[in-house]
């Protein structure tokens, strides 16, 4: 009760002693706790534990004051990132061919709410202008390397009874387009254009889902030719299932391309039939338009029979299908695969191990999508990938991934791929 009284007394004096915007100082605080000991009001115990307690207050009153100073925008700002640095290894059929590369990868975003429905967001990025890559390579003797942009984009979210997501810009492709394997679309990828994604949960095991969107590959510049500017729409419908330790995801989708056929993509891998050049430049014309339907699958199980040490087993699966291709090996890809461990690796501790086995027709697909890392992000390829993904600390793992890649029908040499990155996230 004391105590009380006198934190009130001293609280009361502070306020009168400051009269006016500002606080009284520290010295001014001290002084007077000093006196009130001096006259036997406090002792030295209970002075020390209300300096403590002043400080804390103030601290707080000042922390309060800045956020109220703040506009709104800076206050729901959420930031976050990732840098990643790698060593690799290459060697195609004989060891003249190998190289060994040191690379970074950094990320920002920047996400913030207009309001409660409308969040904006952007990022940045390391690397260069090649759509499939954000590394940075350790070269050019010290030369100061880029940073490009990443993402911006608004996502509105009109409805709160149902997950309805609409998004425009440069934008995340994760949230928008399911896909289990790399075999269409490298990991880098952001997609330019807008996308819709709902979904329901019913009964509280099966969640149907539906993603839909156009994304604009590329802009013609001449108004001298009848050609329209090549772009591609998609629309995926899928359901999930959860039942206790099983979980279940399939969809499927199409995808229509729109301008491609006769065309030269910028960044082609030089893999699709008609085009003779690629890496920023290209010559030929592309003999499809590349409208193709496909399906994918995954199935996991939580602790399978008991063993505590595997959290989690998954299978899953891509399969795809050029619907304007000739001959079906050509025109169709799949990819399988398995993982055994955690199903994220976020903390000390936590693993992962992934195989997938790819098949990517000559035709199945765009070349400038797959995945850059297997044989160059060609089609026509066949390749083995395992992954292996140990948690250091909180937020900090240590991967190790290994390709082993071949043309299917191509005489070039085949190809195998060592990486060894250390992730940070915050």
């Amino acid at each position: 009760m004391k105590k009380s009284f006198i934190g009130l007394l001293v609280f009361g004096i502070i306020g009168l002693w400051g009269a006016g915007p500002s606080y009284a100082t520290s010295t001014s605080v001290d002084a007077l706790i000093d006196k009130l000991v001096e006259k036997g009001i406090l002792t030295e115990k209970e002075a020390d534990s209300l300096e403590l307690e002043i400080a804390g207050d103030e601290k707080m009153m000042r922390e309060e004051g800045f956020q109220q100073g703040l506009p709104e925008w800076v206050k729901n700002a959420k930031l976050k990132g990732d840098f990643r640095t790698r060593y690799q290894y290459e060697r195609k059929e004989t060891d003249a061919d190998a190289r060994t590369r040191g690379r970074i990868r950094y990320r920002l975003g920047l996400e913030t709410k207009v309001n409660d429905q409308i969040n904006v967001g952007l990022g940045i990025a390391s690397g260069a202008d090649d759509p499939r890559s954000t590394n940075q390579t350790f070269t050019d003797t010290f030369e100061r390397p880029d940073v490009r942009m990443d993402l911006a984009y608004a996502e509105y979210k009109p409805l709160e009874s149902v997950k309805l997501n609409l998004i425009g810009g440069i934008f995340p492709r994760s949230g928008y387009l399911w896909a289990p394997t790399d075999l269409l679309w490298d990991g880098d990828i952001n997609p330019q254009g807008g996308a819709l994604h709902w979904e329901q949960a019913l009964n509280g095991q099966w969640t149907p889902y539906l993603n839909t969107g156009v994304w604009m590959i590329d802009e013609i510049s001449s108004t001298s030719n009848d050609k329209v500017d090549p772009f591609l729409y998609y629309t995926q419908g899928g359901v999930k299932f959860k039942q206790g330790d099983l979980s279940a995801n399939v969809a499927g989708i199409y995808y229509g391309f729109n301008g491609l056929k006769g065309s030269c993509p910028d960044w082609s891998a030089v893999s699709n039939t008609g085009i003779t050049a690629g890496g920023g430049a290209c010559s030929g014309a592309l003999r499809y338009d590349y409208d193709s339907g496909g399906v994918s699958a995954e199935l996991a199980l939580a602790t399978p029979f008991d063993m505590d040490f595997i959290p989690e087993v998954g299978v899953f699966g891509d399969y795809i299908a050029n619907i304007d291709g000739d001959e079906i090996d050509d025109s169709t890809g799949w990819s399988m695969g398995a993982r055994f461990g955690d199903k994220k690796v976020a903390g000390p501790g936590q693993w992962q191990f992934k195989y997938i086995f790819a098949n990517l027709g000559k035709d199945a697909f765009v070349d400038f999508t797959p995945d850059s890392d297997r044989y160059g992000g060609r089609t026509d390829v066949r390749s083995h990938e395992g992954i292996l993904e140990y948690g250091l600390n909180k937020n900090v793992t240590l991967a190790l991934d290994y390709y082993q890649s071949k043309r299917i029908k191509a005489t070039e040499n085949p190809e195998q791929i060592i990486q060894a990155d250390v992730n940070m996230k915050f």
